[in-house]
């Protein structure tokens, strides 16, 4: 009888994310420290769970040129991983994927750190065998699928057999926009007779068949992740080519709220702000970010809406934020402590909204 085989699979951290302009008591962002928190303790949950196997399906980073102290924090947790005596693989994301195919990968340098971790990126598909575990790992990294063939993986009948990689999957349609570089993973990648097939890129956890699942990201980024539950895949397998036993282990986030929209047309700016902290005060977590919609309010009372509640709200909630459906337009969103006054500020929301989405690269 086989033994059955346990993974944890995680995806789409993003280390090294920063938004909102909110510091610390350390002066660090607070979106970024949040961000490697709920890293870490995806890692501390993992860590006593008894798994096999840790597989990191992409975007281990937020950018292909994170800075030193992201770095060695990702280092300080893959080694703890490194240190507890488990096989790791680890594939690059879209979002740590240099986009010059002549420019090296942060990866290269965290292989020679972390030498019983297996990184891998570049543009082809590495075939890595576990055989403690009877098991081979295709590695598929984000450059592989952008070259003009697709990807072809082996495969080992009579060992376990399990595919990791970072695109769209066919049967995913998202709500918003499309990343530039994002990959639509090939309808033939899913192969049934996989054991497992652990997905990244998508941030809301579930199945794309029988066997093919992503794990959703460690945190949400942006407000496009409302609907994702932050954590990773405890995976177990019984029987080869039996479908696998897939547990979602949530880990701690930062509260992202959308209250329903508010009514501002003919309103005072006074009027908006009573029925917005009215709403507020329904929020139980302080910590939250929450984000309100005001519907045909006239400008300028807008403008005093956001001024007043910039003096009311604090404290009630962690951040809030006032849009209106114009902001759409730009791609932009009005967050605390900004105006929509004059054209440098609306065209700094506008980059700030693309960063957020991922559309951009800070670097």
């Amino acid at each position: 009888m086989t033994r059955p085989l346990r993974i944890a699979h995680l995806a789409d951290s993003h280390l090294g994310y920063r938004a909102l302009g909110r510091s610390d008591h350390a002066g660090r962002n607070q979106r970024l420290v949040d961000v490697e928190r709920a890293f870490e303790a995806a890692i501390d949950d993992l860590l006593g769970r008894d798994v096999d196997l840790v597989i990191h399906a992409g975007d281990a980073f937020h950018h292909t040129r994170p800075n030193w102290e992201t770095v060695a924090h990702v280092i300080r947790q893959f080694r703890r991983i490194e240190m507890a005596g488990l096989p790791c693989v680890v594939v690059a994301g879209n979002h740590d994927t240099p986009r010059l195919r002549t420019t090296g990968s942060v990866y290269g340098l965290l292989a020679d750190v972390l030498p019983n971790i297996h990184f891998v990126a570049g543009y082809d598909v590495e075939e890595i065998a576990l055989d403690d575990l009877d098991l081979v790992v295709q590695a598929i990294p984000h450059g592989a699928l952008t070259n003009p063939d697709p990807p072809f993986p082996g495969f080992h009948p009579g060992k376990w057999n399990a595919l990791v990689t970072h695109g769209l999957a066919p049967r995913v349609h998202l709500r918003g926009q499309h990343e530039p570089g994002e990959e639509r993973l090939p309808a033939g990648l899913l192969d049934p007779d996989f054991d497992y097939i652990a997905l990244g890129h998508f941030h809301e956890w579930g199945d794309q068949g029988r066997n093919a699942w992503y794990s959703g990201s460690t945190e949400r980024m942006g407000w496009g992740d409302i609907a994702a539950e932050p954590g990773y895949n405890l995976v177990t397998l019984t029987e080869r080519g039996g479908a696998p036993e897939v547990e979602h282990i949530a880990v701690p986030a930062r509260p992202m709220i959308r209250l329903d929209p508010v009514a501002g047309a003919d309103r005072a700016a006074s009027e908006i702000v009573d029925e917005v902290l009215h709403r507020l005060d329904r929020v139980a977590d302080r910590a939250a970010m929450v984000r309100v919609e005001v519907v045909g309010a006239a400008r300028p009372a807008r403008r005093e809406a956001e001024t007043l509640l910039r003096q009311r709200a604090e404290g009630r909630v962690w951040h809030l934020e006032l849009t209106s459906p114009g902001d759409a337009i730009f791609g932009a969103q009005a967050t605390e402590g900004e105006s929509l006054s004059d054209v440098r500020a609306l065209f700094s929301l506008f980059i700030d909204g693309k960063l957020e989405r991922r559309e951009y690269d800070e670097g």
